[in-house]
């Protein structure tokens, strides 16, 4: 048996397909005569998802089983405490316009102020767009899951001020428990179905698409975060983002 903090990521395509793999190992895992003493690191629990193709990572044990699939567990469980918030600078401007906005981090909350003033231009906004790599595969080559998120939006000679805090994970603990990728896939997909389900996504699945879409739960871990300062939709500036609740 294995622990440590794991990635489940999955992809509806022409078909579906999905893998699992362990992102880092804890080498304290006990085993005991006809038991098991399963002990799990406490890390950020994070779904991205979206239009069905989505990667979950939270702590995980992967149980070998002879002759058999191997079991995998994953602890998904709430953050009770402030993380950490880095930005690579204080301000996002350009100079095809008088628009500017102001980042700040106080008490675990990224804290905004933004601005646009002049006439030619119908809107600027900020934006955060998690990323998380999810490796090369032989079937899919090198794959991305991306989500957006909109912070705020303003017309010209409007400004606004607002904050944005990381998600804590989903508000109570959930313990996923499933065998390795099978040879039918159809099980597994409902098994994800399900997974969203506890999550929060309570709206019935349909189809190739989830709603709501995109989806998220967490923040944290292997995401990574660029905040762009838009203006008529398209991206003008942007800074780097880094969420840390301290583990490593």
């Amino acid at each position: 048996m294995k622990t440590g903090y794991g990635r489940l990521f999955f992809r509806q395509g022409k078909s579906f397909s999905a893998s699992l793999k362990l992102l880092s190992t804890d080498t304290r895992t006990q085993a005991g005569v006809g038991h098991l003493n399963i002990s799990l690191p406490l890390r950020e629990s994070i779904a991205l998802v979206r239009s069905f193709c989505g990667v979950f990572c939270a702590p995980a044990a992967k149980i070998d089983i002879p002759y058999g699939r191997d079991v995998w567990l994953m602890l998904f469980t709430p953050m009770h405490n402030n993380p950490s918030i880095e930005v690579s600078k204080p301000m996002l401007t350009t100079d095809k316009a008088s628009i500017q906005a102001s980042l700040s981090v106080v008490d675990g909350e990224l804290r905004y102020s933004l601005s646009l003033y002049g006439s030619g231009f119908r809107r600027a906004g900020l934006e955060l767009v998690r990323r998380m790599d999810t490796g090369t595969s032989l079937t899919h080559g090198f794959e991305r899951v991306t989500v957006r998120e909109k912070l705020v939006e303003i017309r010209a000679s409007e400004s606004i001020q607002s904050t944005w805090k990381p998600s804590k994970g989903p508000q109570e603990p959930i313990l996923a428990i499933t065998r390795s990728i099978p040879y039918s896939l159809l099980p597994y997909q409902n098994d994800i179905i399900a997974l969203l389900q506890a999550l929060g996504c309570n709206t019935p699945l349909l189809g190739p698409n989830i709603p709501p879409n995109p989806f998220t739960v967490g923040d944290g871990g292997p995401t990574e975060y660029r905040l762009r300062l838009t203006l008529n939709g398209k991206t003008v500036d942007e800074a780097e983002v880094k969420v840390s609740y301290g583990f490593v």
